[in-house]
């Protein structure tokens, strides 16, 4: 008798486990999203927020490896912020590579994410790594709705785009209104050692009279760069302190530029360490970057 209550117990805590397995695994599926671009306009991956509140929003912008940037949303998510991470090249449906972009795509996955339930309808908050940064002090610069902005190894101007084909000469980055944006190409003056060299170079060769800077002047959003005193990629720190000056000089403390001795282009990724001291900065900056 004993044993068949044992046994009975075993299988009803069995069922049990098994039961409550299923209700984790759905809600952790009802809580991420994938979004395609022949459904829903754009290719993303949406992760809902479990507060019961509304929270802002984050848009996460990848850089050059393209595809959705899951790796760079994964510390947003982790911290309970409603997160659209986008892909706006090199998935099924968008542009093979980074050139001429259109601003108006990523502008509609703002809107698809202010509109969500568990989001404030009013603001959003971007950040982007590289290319991605490039893009989101462009898109602040015409989207008074971005309250924040937290952009790592960012830059100050609209560069040409990525091709694999390096032979061939490549437009610009990105697009608005059908039109390319004033871009900085690639115009090296002498021999390039590797790409730190050849952004660097083409940046003091520039001949576009000022056209291509971003505007950053017209920003309203509160603006965090973070960089790497040992960027290898790109002049991050001369071009993230040029956009600070330029929008502190117009409102004081608009723009927070933080330099990390030792760190690369992303920074050794060590802002993605969970309870890092450089993650938990990363994570404060979303929201409140004046603490100087």
């Amino acid at each position: 008798m004993l044993k068949k209550r044992v046994k009975k117990m075993k299988t009803q805590t069995l069922l049990i486990y098994f039961f409550f397995s299923l209700l984790v695994s759905f809600s952790c599926e009802a809580s991420t999203r994938s979004l395609k671009i022949e459904d829903d306009g754009f290719v993303a991956t949406y992760y809902s927020s479990e507060s019961q509140e509304r929270k802002v929003g984050v848009l996460v912008l990848g850089g050059s490896e393209g595809g959705v940037p899951e790796k760079l949303a994964s510390p947003i998510v982790e911290a309970g912020f409603p997160t659209l991470a986008l892909a706006y090249f090199k998935e099924e449906g968008l542009p093979p590579e980074l050139e001429r972009i259109p601003l108006e795509y990523v502008i509609q996955a703002m809107s698809w994410l202010k509109s969500q339930p568990e989001t404030t309808p009013d603001n959003i908050i971007v950040v982007g790594w590289s290319k991605g940064a490039e893009l989101s002090l462009l898109l602040a610069s015409k989207e008074p709705s971005i309250s924040n902005v937290v952009a790592i190894a960012p830059s100050s101007v609209v560069w040409a785009g990525i091709l694999k084909d390096w032979s061939k000469v490549p437009g610009s980055s990105w697009t608005y209104d059908g039109q390319d944006l004033a871009f900085v190409p690639f115009n090296p003056s002498g021999e390039v050692n590797g790409l730190l060299d050849l952004y660097t170079q083409s940046l003091e060769n520039r001949a576009d009279n000022g056209k291509a800077n971003i505007p950053v002047q017209k920003i309203s959003a509160d603006v965090v760069l973070m960089t790497g005193e040992n960027d290898e990629i790109w002049p991050s720190p001369t071009m993230a302190e040029t956009v600070c000056e330029k929008m502190n000089a117009r409102t004081k403390h608009k723009c927070k530029h933080i330099n990390y001795q030792g760190a690369d282009h992303l920074l050794n990724y060590e802002f993605l360490k969970e309870g890092s001291d450089m993650n938990q900065t990363f994570i404060k900056m979303l929201t409140n970057h004046n603490n100087h």
